[in-house]
């Protein structure tokens, strides 16, 4: 029985395996998951900051930034702080987050298989298997809504980040250097990876332990780099 995009959403996360051998040969199917991932992430941005108690969330916002601005400087910020702004900001911010993200992993994968000669070479290939990969991480957007409906309107936006390492794990306050970057680990982070190395696996025609790496090397390198300048 032929698949179809729609299948492959739900083989995605049931039998990866098959979903990802399916989408090898339709690179416009990617368009699917693509925009379920921007639509939902579009959606919580707006329910958030519709909804959410401008007053308090400005206010401790506000209060993570004292330590780097003046009384005065917080003040005059405090004008621009409008939930119109922060909607736009956060639409903008979420949506071009994923597109630049895919884009950027896509051009690795693009030149990793043809610096090595791995099949296929094109960088709408590796777009549309960066795309289905990340798929996963709407798991990690529907979770958060779903923790803001039972929490109040006083509630921070990483706090209901619950699949964030930062959240389960850390706790470290917003003004903590290493914040940024535990809140930037989701558990969907991991599943995502384990996809990618299965895929390149199956896609290359390569081990597991060579996929492992190529995988895995520029995450690890990015963020050993970006806790180092947070911690200097």
């Amino acid at each position: 029985m032929e698949s179809s995009a729609l299948a492959c959403l739900g083989n995605i996360f049931v039998d990866p395996k098959k979903a990802l051998q399916d989408v090898l040969p339709h690179g416009r199917w990617a368009w699917y998951p693509l925009i379920v991932m921007i639509l939902l992430s579009i959606a919580f941005t707006v329910w958030y900051f519709s909804t959410v108690d401008m007053g308090w969330f400005t206010n401790q916002t506000l209060a993570a930034m004292s330590g780097k601005y003046s009384g005065d400087q917080l003040e005059a910020m405090r004008q621009g702080f409008t939930r119109g702004r922060f909607l736009t900001i956060g639409i903008v911010g979420s949506t071009l987050a994923v597109v630049i993200l895919l884009l950027l992993q896509a051009l690795y994968f693009f030149f990793v298989a043809k610096i090595s000669g791995y099949e296929p070479q094109t960088y709408g290939k590796w777009l549309s298997f960066s795309i289905w990969t990340s798929f996963p991480n709407v798991v990690a957007t529907i979770a958060a809504a779903v923790a803001y409906a039972f929490a109040s309107a006083q509630t921070s936006y990483y706090a209901v980040d619950v699949t964030s390492l930062n959240t389960l794990l850390f706790h470290l306050p917003l003004s903590h250097p290493l914040a940024g970057v535990a809140g930037s680990v989701h558990l969907t982070t991991f599943w995502c990876l384990a996809l990618m190395i299965v895929g390149l696996s199956l896609w290359s025609k390569k081990s597991l332990g060579k996929s492992s790496l190529i995988v895995l090397t520029p995450w690890v390198l990015i963020y050993a780099v970006w806790i180092i300048v947070k911690l200097v």
